[in-house]
């Protein structure tokens, strides 16, 4: 890697030096025939290794690659103005093997998969184990290149992982991850408020930990931006940067269909820019610069605008900016390593010494870290700690404690104001709860059955009613109750669950409603006897202004079980999906600011050692 980065060095002074003296190696008097070396080309290298301190034989093989480079930019800028087929040279990266460079042509009319085709078989790879990236976005199949702003003699990258045995099936999971991953965060987005985890993951909090409200319109795109880039953070953590790129840019995709005033307040849309750069670093996309330098500009201000200028507006609501400042020195790291491959020395030295600055601030003791770790704190979370509180582990613990005691408090108020909200974000109806009540139905049931019908008083006594029919739908609402109700989980008495059971319950349905109930007898009676009420015959008279008996028709009665039903395992498959997206991204809450600086110091060395 080393060798190629020095190789890198010699062709970006190389191409400094051609610019700077209006030098064209495709023209007289440098260009030969035959691959003989002109006079004139020989002296240029013989002068241009004397100026650099590098061997001669080095730099003229450094410049009949520029040379052949220039040349067939030439011819291909002609074949494309003559025949209308343009030149794509893509760089193929394949992990532990030398970087590949195919050139292929295609007219600018054809649609995406034509060149992603022949790209996968030029490498021999199915063309679903293949990514393409123009400019910083993802090579769409189904739009023409020239939509895609594709042009004659654009660089991309493609993306595909090795080929041995064992990395085929992870292939083919890289692209069904990502469109699983999209795919669950999508169904997530659509059904959040219902979600018993939603407090956990599916909600945007800004730097104190309040939950950030988003009108309904922006939603969806935004949970499902943040559901990739969750997901590409793992990957990333794995250094698995191919996966991780795709998820990013296609979250990056996501978080552009929001209004930007809503990220105005959270520094999500900053961070993805600077987890794309870092990508473009790992996998070594020398032709990524320019998007590099586009994005970490875009997450500089971003991080501004949430931060306030100099980190003030965090300062008021954290009382310190040491984490976030993990931010700050991967920024100037990656401006450095963007403005060393675009030549600009100077700034890349003053980047990289103001990166190593704060890296330096950033180092915590490590005897500290184990002794928050035996507190019960994470080795992420410690390290936090001990850089919000200056390396102190007595403060940093009391800080780890009340942070994480404010933001609980933040749930609980959010749980609070959702169990007083129908789901369509109206306010439940004290009144109608009291009527069902009074018809016989418990009262968290009837709590619930109203949200879920948004105060419709005559669908909850439906789904109320369907319950006795349906034990599996009174399981799950009795789960719902555990869940919007209750901040630690009951444990069921045996005893209790025994005298129920002696009544003919099922354990299953007894323990349930045990902790819904809190362990009271009485309680969880009610909860069992909700759907078998004796007023159930005449309560749908009092709803619709009926005389007594007007029991509902047995087809209305079987729509709402159906309904009901559909709507339960919809919900389960929303469960099922955030057990997925969770499994692979959930982590401490302030994960995104932790690293060992391990990988930020390699390369530090790597490119002061170039400069």
């Amino acid at each position: 890697m080393e060798d190629n980065l020095q190789h890198e060095d010699l062709l970006i002074k190389l191409r400094g030096k051609l610019n700077e003296e209006k030098i064209k190696l495709w023209e007289p008097p440098y260009l030969g025939t035959d691959d003989v070396f002109t006079q004139c080309f020989q002296e240029l290298a013989k002068k241009y290794a004397s100026d650099l301190s590098v061997d001669e034989h080095l730099v003229l093989s450094a410049l009949h690659e520029l040379q052949l480079r220039s040349m067939e930019r030439v011819k291909a800028n002609e074949e494309f103005k003559d025949t209308g087929l343009a030149t794509f040279r893509i760089k193929v990266t394949i992990p532990k093997e030398k970087p590949k460079i195919l050139k292929i042509q295609r007219t600018l009319d054809v649609p995406g998969s034509d060149l992603l085709n022949a790209v996968a078989a030029e490498i021999g790879v199915a063309e679903s184990r293949l990514k393409l990236i123009s400019n910083g976005k993802l090579v769409k199949s189904s739009m023409t290149l020239n939509e895609q702003n594709v042009k004659n003699g654009t660089q991309l990258m493609a993306l595909v992982l090795d080929a041995s045995p064992d990395e085929v099936k992870k292939e083919d999971n890289l692209y069904i991850e990502m469109k699983t991953t999209r795919d669950d965060a999508t169904m997530l987005s659509e059904y959040v408020s219902q979600l018993a985890d939603y407090d956990e993951y599916m909600k945007l909090e800004d730097q104190s930990g309040k939950a950030v409200e988003l009108p309904p319109a922006e939603k969806k795109s935004l949970l499902v931006g943040l559901a990739l880039h969750e997901r590409g953070r793992a990957a990333i953590k794995q250094k698995d940067y191919s996966l991780a790129l795709v998820l990013l840019l296609e979250a990056d995709r996501q978080f552009n269909e929001c209004r930007s005033s809503l990220l105005q307040t959270v520094d999500n849309w900053g961070v993805l820019q600077l987890d794309i750069a870092w990508c473009y670093a790992g996998l070594r996309s020398v032709a990524a610069a320019a998007d590099a330098a586009r994005r970490l500009a875009a997450a500089e201000r971003a991080l501004q605008d949430t931060y306030g200028p100099d980190q003030r507006r965090l300062l008021e609501l954290k009382g310190n900016a040491a984490n976030e400042r993990v931010l700050l020195m991967r920024l100037y790291l990656l401006q450095g390593i963007v403005a060393f491959h675009q030549n600009r020395r100077a700034d890349a030295k003053a980047l990289l010494e103001k990166a190593e600055a704060e890296l330096n601030n950033l180092r915590v003791d490590e005897s500290a870290v184990s002794r928050l770790m035996e507190l019960g704190w994470s080795r992420a979370q410690a390290r936090v700690g001990l850089r919000g509180a200056a390396g102190d582990p007595d403060r940093a613990h009391l800080q780890l404690a009340a942070r994480a005691d404010q933001r609980e408090q933040h749930r609980r108020d959010r749980r609070l104001r959702m169990q007083r909200t129908c789901s369509d974000g109206t306010a439940l109806d004290g009144g109608l709860v009291r009527q069902l009540v009074a018809q016989g139905f418990a009262r968290p049931l009837a709590a619930m059955a109203l949200r879920h019908t948004n105060n419709d008083l005559q669908a909850a006594l439906r789904d109320l009613t369907s319950l006795r029919e349906h034990p599996q739908l009174l399981c799950e609402m009795l789960d719902q109750v555990v869940d919007s109700d209750s901040d630690s989980p009951t444990v069921p008495d045996k005893k209790l669950i025994a005298e129920l059971e002696a009544m003919g319950y099922s354990e299953e349905v007894v323990r349930r409603a045990l902790r819904a109930g809190h362990n009271e007898l009485h309680a969880a009676l009610d909860l069992l006897l909700a759907g078998h009420s004796g007023h159930a015959t005449t309560s749908e008279s009092m709803v619709s202004g009926e005389e007594e008996g007007g029991n509902p028709s047995t087809s209305t009665a079987e729509t709402s079980r159906t309904k009901m039903k559909q709507e339960w395992e919809r919900k389960k498959e929303c469960d099922r999906a955030l057990e997925r997206l969770s499994s692979a991204i959930r982590g401490d809450e302030d994960d995104y600011l932790d690293t060992s600086l391990m990988e930020e110091e390699q390369y530090l060395a790597e490119y002061k050692s170039l400069l």
